[in-house]
């Protein structure tokens, strides 16, 4: 009976030490302070009603915006880089200056023989030269949101020396050159990263200039792209380079890295949920994101190939909007 109590009470203190530390875990994990200021950025294409799908504006850009008011109040400011020229969205009342930044190309693209750019990947080449962005920033596309609350420590450590990293952006590198074939272009190339996931992407300046010095002629191949069809991968297969070889987000993860920049972190794989139109056409994992509440989700429109289904698929999208985020932010009208 003695040693069962004794066993007991070593059970209890354990359980009391986890609660203690646990607890302290959670606090900072629902800090909504950090120590240092962390900008939002969007790339944006405007309010373009069109058919295409990497161009038209189907809200998405207003309710990402929603989502990151109401699960990350700690964000300093927000920035929109669109296309020319830059104009406040027609939901925008008069305040909304004392958040967010609206920028276009002409304040990024230092190289205007490279403008006017239609190429996401160009234009993301271009945002750390947004005028006043904090040296510590999450990147947002417009179809990507938040689920549920999230600290500043999913993105960056408590000193902001180091980003963290999700493994699957980096688990998986490796040369830039398809297999058995030689690059045709005679320049230095970062590690190939394959597709990165569709979630916010924390970074900071300091580590994409490295980056951009050291590749600085792919930055500036990259750049000088400015059409692409579908996701860009002809120009890639005509170097002979992998098919995503535009893409920036796993190579400046891997170099940062590689260089003791960033940590390693493993999302759960109820955090982070995406949701395809050639996968889910009827939406169903609307209902996964009601259940699980992640704190990264992604509606992509790939592949629709009617106006009225666009129609009718985002009806169902902004609906559910609606009612995930019925809490307009100070901006909206």
């Amino acid at each position: 009976m003695r040693s069962r109590n004794l066993a007991l009470s070593i059970i209890l203190i354990i359980i009391i030490i986890y609660s203690l530390f646990h607890t302290d875990v959670k606090e900072g994990m629902d800090n909504n302070n950090p120590p240092f200021p962390i900008d939002v950025v969007y790339t944006w294409a405007g309010e373009n009603h069109s058919d295409n799908a990497r161009t038209s504006n189907n809200n998405e850009l207003k309710y990402s915006l929603r989502s990151v008011m109401k699960y990350a109040p700690w964000v300093n400011k927000i920035y929109i880089l669109m296309n020319p020229p830059k104009t406040k969205p027609s939901w925008f009342n008069k305040e909304y200056s004392n958040k967010i930044v609206i920028v276009d190309h002409n304040d990024t693209f230092i190289n205007k023989r490279n403008m006017p750019s239609k190429n996401s990947n160009s234009i993301e080449t271009t945002i750390v030269n947004i005028p006043g962005l904090s040296e510590n920033f999450i990147y947002f596309n417009d179809d990507v949101y938040l689920g549920n609350n999230v600290s500043y420590l999913d993105f960056f450590n408590q000193d902001g020396s180091k980003i963290i990293v999700d493994a699957d952006r980096i688990k998986n590198c490796k040369s830039m050159v398809i297999e058995n074939k030689q690059s045709k272009m005679n320049i230095e190339l970062p590690q190939y990263c394959g597709i990165a996931n569709h979630i916010p992407f924390s970074n900071k300046k300091s580590i994409i200039k490295d980056f951009q010095k050291k590749y600085g002629d792919y930055t500036n191949w990259v750049q000088s792209i400015k059409r692409r069809k579908g996701t860009g991968g002809a120009f890639c297969n005509k170097q002979n380079l992998h098919h995503w070889c535009q893409q920036q987000h796993g190579p400046i993860a891997k170099f940062a890295y590689d260089n003791g920049l960033a940590e390693i972190f493993n999302f759960s794989a109820n955090d982070i949920i995406y949701i395809a139109h050639n996968y889910d056409k009827q939406l169903q994992k609307l209902n996964y994101i009601n259940h699980l509440k992640p704190k990264f989700y992604c509606i992509n429109d790939v592949k629709i190939d009617s106006a009225t289904e666009r129609r009718n698929y985002y009806k169902k999208v902004n609906d559910f909007m609606d009612k995930y985020y019925p809490e307009k932010p100070f901006f909206e009208k």
